[in-house]
């Protein structure tokens, strides 16, 4: 009974021992009010993080906020505001050898709705492995939009950036109400070319091929995480009032694996699905007991190379002709309403 109990506990706690805090910010040690002095982005503020606003009536600051503490705020008025943390990789250096899974939170406070225009407002987090932050070099881009409430999320898959729905519905607009705390959790795993999105708010795991394009033979050094920015702004020059959005708890880990119970989210989609025959020669056909419907299949070898695409018309069975495959081992990605469930096949 002892032995059962201590490789009990052993199990429970292996997961911890590889998880490997190398940042965590909760702004609780900062001083209240402004971020730093310096609004050109040249000069570091508290806690090594640089301000960029185009004026002082955009201002980063650090506040209080209840039952929270403190945390980073950012207010906008006919213009846009930026914070960033520069200097992460000094951080992912740090890690144990072999902790490739590298994990981010974010505590997100989405902030009033803006009603004076469709242009009106944008909220980003981004992700880079490049100073130069904008364009095809950010790893990871959520943005979401004042007006409507709109939550967009891309990642980049090696040549451009990718979206994904953080619902996991295709096609559907996913929103977050106004004025309200969030998280946003998201596991890099560079091992095996994926990235999770993990969002309690939606009761989710989207997943993404995360670098499936790219021919690095180290992908975590080619591709580091280097620069976190926060990214405030109202595009309508009529904006009278000063809005604002929120920041808290971040928090980046280094892991040797994504943890089982966000692989098993992320695949429950997958478990609705049957091939057969697999092994396959010619024909696969797929079939759930569901009447989950198919509009497309996007076949991919093992080491994340798109091979073909083959569109249906929302069909709950159809059939696959892998006729043409070499023998080997493909991940068939089945796009649903629903999601993207992720089925092997072998192909003899």
């Amino acid at each position: 009974m002892k032995n059962i109990l201590i490789i009990t506990i052993a199990l429970l706690i292996a997961p911890l021992i590889n998880a490997q805090v190398l940042y965590n910010e909760t702004f609780n040690n900062f001083t209240l009010g402004n971020l730093g002095t310096d609004y050109t982005g040249t000069v570091p503020g508290q806690g090594g993080w640089y301000t960029e606003s185009f004026n002082s009536n955009s201002p980063a600051a650090i506040t209080q906020e209840p039952n929270k503490g403190k945390v980073l705020t950012l207010s906008a008025l006919n213009t846009a505001v930026r914070v960033k943390k520069t200097d992460l990789n000094t951080f992912i250096d740090q890690r144990t050898a072999g902790n490739n899974v590298i994990k981010v939170e974010i505590d997100y406070y989405t902030g009033e709705q803006q009603t004076q225009g469709i242009s009106a407002g944008f909220q980003s987090i981004i992700l880079s492995y490049d100073p130069a932050i904008f364009g095809n070099n950010r790893l990871l881009d959520y943005t979401f939009l004042s007006i409507n409430g709109r939550i967009d999320v891309v990642y980049n898959n090696g040549t451009y950036l990718k979206p994904v729905p953080l619902n996991n519905v295709t096609g559907s607009m996913a929103t977050l109400p106004f004025n309200t705390w969030v998280t946003f959790i998201v596991y890099l795993d560079y091992n095996n070319k994926k990235v999770y999105f993990e969002t309690p708010y939606f009761n989710t795991v989207a997943v993404g091929d995360f670098l499936a394009d790219s021919t690095s033979v180290n992908l975590i050094e080619d591709f580091k995480p280097l620069v976190l920015l926060f990214n405030f702004g109202i595009s309508d020059q009529n904006n009278s009032t000063l809005l604002a959005n929120k920041y808290d708890n971040i928090k980046i880990t280094a892991l040797k694996s994504v943890p089982p119970e966000v692989l098993s989210t992320a695949n429950f989609l997958a478990d609705k699905f049957n091939l057969y025959p697999n092994p396959a020669t010619n024909v696969v056909t797929i079939t759930n007991n569901e009447n989950r419907l198919v509009n497309k299949i996007e076949v991919y070898d093992t080491t994340g190379k798109l091979i073909n695409t083959q569109n249906y018309n929302n069909e709950a069975e159809l059939q696959l002709n892998v006729e043409n495959l070499t023998s080997g081992t493909y991940m068939l990605h089945l796009q649903t309403n629903e999601g993207t469930a992720v089925k092997k096949l072998v192909k003899k």
